[in-house]
């Protein structure tokens, strides 16, 4: 076997075909497993090539990224054949490289930058003397992903692409199917890269009420394209006569287990500790072995690990273990990291001080997770715990290192009483924004910024002042946080059914109704799962359901327009058990209303007590209704001039 180590142009910029063989798998990669993380980790490098030169400082070494290795076997070409190899392993890779660097190219196609394009397209295609039309594809999948690859890499652009591959969607489902894998696979890179490559006019700011049209930016362009040509490698091992390209493969794909990053992490320390003469078993067995025994929750099964489980914190999946030394090394370390490379990220952090004691070190770590734990898996009904279960239906896991300050390391400068109206405050900003769609991608910069600030002013007090001037500050890179205009616009107006999760509505409408009991009204457990229902059915029909008075409309929409936006708004949204939200669905009000006032002892629907119709003007009014509460809940101070 010979090895190489080639960047992903070096990879493509030679004229030769890749061909899967027929026998392997069809193309598996997908968004959250593999195409997040690989977009991720190019990303990552682009902006720091970006902030390198920001910084006029070009000797600033940037880490390369190690995409696996490629297993090749050359076959025999004759005449005009372009020269071609096998791929014995690696096809996911591959595949997915070039749907990456078809999308880039396409982007840049309709820009002036026409030496990049040129550049791109010689890693998308070979030229020049060849057999056949399709030796011009570098990499050839399998049978059955020809087709959707070739129109992928040929269509030109996302509008043609899209064109070919309309989104259909069956009788009655909510959602449109999803198109081919690969199709899916461009657009999901072009998606990235056209936002990447594309910035704001100088002087705009978020969300000012106007839309903003972006502009191409060839710096950032060529700085992903740096990025791919110098950060991004593949180790290639190509195989001899004497290799036998069968039994490489079986053993590449052999079935096992592999390790964690907190797996190296544990053997990392403890080497450590070994080094510095420390009783290495004892401190695994008082400061370690819970990582690796502590049961789990009664209904994840009996032999199942606590910090073993999987948890999904955005597009990523991970073990509670290696979510938490993320978190944690975030915290101790005030930088942000990639998951990705959190063994590397650990060892650099434990490396930038001198001699650190293990023992000492294992115990600060211990101290944190047991506090994690508590907001992974809340228990009770106190301000934090509330909170805590409330991100996990935010997905938001940004603002945990902001957390693990404010609940252990920096517990003590919290002042007195305020810490239930800090994690209120952060709430609030969180939920509001949500409602309001005002994006999250700038989160992990805004709450880092947090962090530092905080870890940077160690001897003075944290107050819910210091943390709403904070979040209020025009600066924020994560941007505004809504007032009550903006928020009861959204709140009233917005299909929130239709663009947030049913589990964020769900998350809204039950904070609504704990903030509707009061003193005098028993405590009341759900035990099961509440769904959220609508209360004028999505699948309406006369006559249970008659269509609205056309003279409602006006210029803007019609009347069915209007009702199909309040449709999905939360003043027709409501929570029922499973078993009546299915005896009731799709009948009409004067059936529905009153098997939910019978039936249903939360606050929320006390409302359908009184109610006698439902129209759209009665999903206004609930509207407005739950908006009063949820103000309370979510509060907002007013900038400090």
């Amino acid at each position: 076997m010979r090895p190489s180590k080639l960047s992903l142009v070096e990879m493509f910029e030679k004229q030769r075909r890749y061909v899967v063989p027929l026998f392997q798998r069809p193309y598996v990669w997908e968004q959250d497993e593999q195409w997040e993380p690989l977009w991720q980790d190019i990303a990552g490098r682009a902006d720091a090539i970006l902030e390198r030169e920001a910084r006029g400082s070009r000797s600033d070494r940037i880490e390369n990224h190690f995409l696996g290795a490629v297993v090749l076997n050359q076959i025999k070409v004759y005449g005009r054949q372009v020269d071609t190899v096998e791929v014995i392993d690696g096809q996911q890779r591959l595949t997915t490289l070039q749907l990456l660097l078809a999308a880039f190219r396409d982007v840049v196609k309709g820009t002036t930058e026409t030496r990049l394009a040129d550049d791109l397209t010689r890693l998308t295609e070979n030229s020049g003397v060849r057999d056949s039309e399709i030796e011009r594809f570098k990499v050839w999948p399998t049978n059955a992903d020809r087709r959707d690859f070739e129109a992928a890499l040929v269509a030109g652009s996302v509008q043609d692409l899209e064109g070919k591959y309309p989104l259909q969607r069956r009788k009655y489902a909510r959602k449109f199917d999803p198109r081919p894998r690969l199709v899916e696979t461009y657009l999901f890179f072009a998606r990235r890269i056209g936002e990447f490559c594309s910035v704001a006019p100088a002087g705009t700011a978020e969300n000012d009420g106007e839309s903003t049209t972006l502009t191409f930016s060839a710096d950032r362009a060529y700085a992903l394209y740096e990025a791919l040509k110098r950060h991004i490698q593949l180790v290639v091992i190509e195989l001899e006569d004497d290799d036998d390209p069968q039994v490489i493969f079986e053993t590449l794909n052999a079935r096992g287990v592999p390790l964690l990053p907190s797996d190296l992490i544990r053997n990392f320390v403890f080497l450590r500790a070994t080094q510095q003469g420390e009783n290495a078993e004892d401190l695994y067995s008082t400061l370690w072995k819970e990582y690796d025994e502590r049961p789990a929750e009664a209904d994840a099964g009996k032999n199942e690990r606590f910090w073993k489980q999987m948890e999904r914190q955005g597009r990523v999946k991970r073990t509670r273990l290696d979510l938490f030394i993320h978190h944690y090394v975030q915290y101790r370390s005030a930088q942000d990291l990639s998951i990705g490379h959190l063994f590397q990220a650990f060892r650099s952090w434990w490396e930038s001080a001198d001699k650190r004691n293990v023992a000492g070190e294992l115990k600060e770590l211990r101290r944190h997770s047991d506090v994690f734990a508590s907001v992974l898996v809340p228990d009770g009904d106190g301000r934090t715990a509330l909170f805590a279960k409330r991100l996990q239906a935010l997905d938001t896991s940004t603002v945990y290192p902001v957390l693990l300050l404010l609940l252990v390391g920096g517990q003590d400068r919290v002042v007195a009483g305020e810490l239930d109206g800090i994690v209120t405050d952060l709430e609030s900003y969180l939920v509001r924004r949500m409602v309001c769609d005002l994006g999250t991608k700038n989160y992990n910069r805004f709450f880092l910024s947090m962090l530092q600030k905080l870890r940077g002013s160690t001897d003075d007090p944290i107050s819910r002042a210091t943390i709403q001037q904070m979040l209020l500050a025009p600066d924020g890179s994560a941007g505004e946080w809504p007032d009550d205009k903006k928020f009861a616009k959204a709140w009233l107006e917005r299909p929130l059914y239709d663009t947030l999760k049913p589990m964020r509505c769900s998350m809204l409408l039950e904070a609504v109704d704990r903030a509707m009991r009061t003193s005098k009204q028993e405590a009341v457990t759900i035990n099961g799962k509440l769904t959220v229902e609508h209360v004028l059915p999505q699948q309406w029909a006369p006559p249970a359901w008659p269509e609205p008075p056309a003279d409602v409309g006006n210029d803007d929409e019609t009347a069915i327009e209007r009702r199909g936006r309040l449709l999905h708004s939360l003043g027709n949204l409501t929570l029922l058990t499973q078993e009546l939200n299915s005896s009731v669905s799709n009948g009409p009000f004067a059936a529905k209303r009153p098997e939910i006032a019978k039936q249903s002892v939360l606050r929320l629907n006390t409302y359908f007590q009184d109610a006698t119709t439902w129209d759209e003007d009665e999903i206004a009014k609930r509207g407005e209704k739950l908006l009063e509460h949820a103000k309370r809940i979510w509060p907002r101070p007013q900038p400090t001039p």
